[in-house]
């Protein structure tokens, strides 16, 4: 009996941190919503010329000086905001939300999933998205 109160107790904890993980995931989530912005489906990695990191789950991809694209991680990646080299994966030079990953090649964390991709047609949705995501 002792036993199977202690399987209970501890499925039951178990539980518990599953739903609290699964609450701040998703209220995490919302912060990446951007509805005044494009979403695409994918974009063509030609002309990439440098990214900047918002924080260890978004950064901008810089295609030119007045054409850009906010890429959503599935989740947090440990070294992001910190790093001098990533890879970003493609399909016949199409970037594709859903699929494609990105990953840090200065240490060896996992690729993270692109879970949304925004179009940034000028520098002021640049800059907007930059404020949007580091104030929250």
């Amino acid at each position: 009996m002792k036993k199977f109160t202690a399987a209970i107790f501890g499925m039951t904890i178990l539980l518990t941190q599953v739903f609290a993980q699964a609450a701040w995931a998703s209220a995490l989530d919302s912060r990446y919503i951007f509805e005044d912005l494009e979403e695409l489906e994918d974009f063509n990695t030609w002309g990439i010329n440098g990214w900047q990191v918002l924080d260890s789950r978004s950064l901008i991809v810089n295609i030119s000086p007045s054409r850009a694209y906010l890429l959503i991680l599935d989740r947090n990646v440990i070294g992001l905001r910190s790093v001098e080299n990533i890879r970003i994966s493609s399909i016949n030079s199409r970037v594709l939300s859903g699929i494609d990953r990105v990953q840090v090649l200065d240490n060896y964390s996992r690729p993270a999933r692109i879970e949304k991709i925004y179009l940034l047609p000028d520098r002021a949705s640049r800059q907007n998205a930059r404020e949007v995501i580091r104030a929250r």
